[in-house]
């Protein structure tokens, strides 16, 4: 299997986990030293740095509970170490409803992602939801 066939399988191994609410499968496709850019409100990005901070993140969605649905509309290998990942978000929670794209752009080492940037399409609409 070619170095970019694994990386699409680790990210959509994440995702795949990210949907069935399997924090110990996510976990488990992280580095330890992750760093995550992740969007804000208003468009710009946070440096979360480390698996646990990112899955802290995570678990403050309440994933199981809200039950969000991730489907990747597109994935694309960028290059050996890196994979470009378009996502699709529905949830709804709180009589709210979210409808959104987010693009990925993931480095892969040693079979789990090392470094994430995130550029999402509705910021303020995400933030409204989650925050509600």
């Amino acid at each position: 299997m070619s170095p970019q066939s694994r990386n699409s399988r680790v990210v959509r191994t994440f995702v795949d986990a990210f949907n069935a609410a399997d924090l110990e499968t996510m976990a488990s496709c992280l580095a330890d030293a992750l760093v995550a850019e992740v969007t804000q409100r208003d468009g710009s990005t946070k440096q979360v740095k480390g698996r646990e901070a990112y899955m802290g993140l995570i678990a403050q969605l309440d994933i199981a509970t809200v039950k969000p649905r991730l489907k990747i509309t597109q994935i694309a290998d960028v290059d050996e170490n890196q994979v470009l990942v378009m996502i699709e978000v529905k949830a709804a929670r709180k009589g709210l409803q979210l409808h959104n794209f987010a693009a990925y752009l993931m480095t892969i080492r040693g079979q789990q992602i090392g470094r994430i940037w995130m550029v999402e399409a509705l910021p303020e609409e995400s933030d409204t939801f989650w925050s509600a």
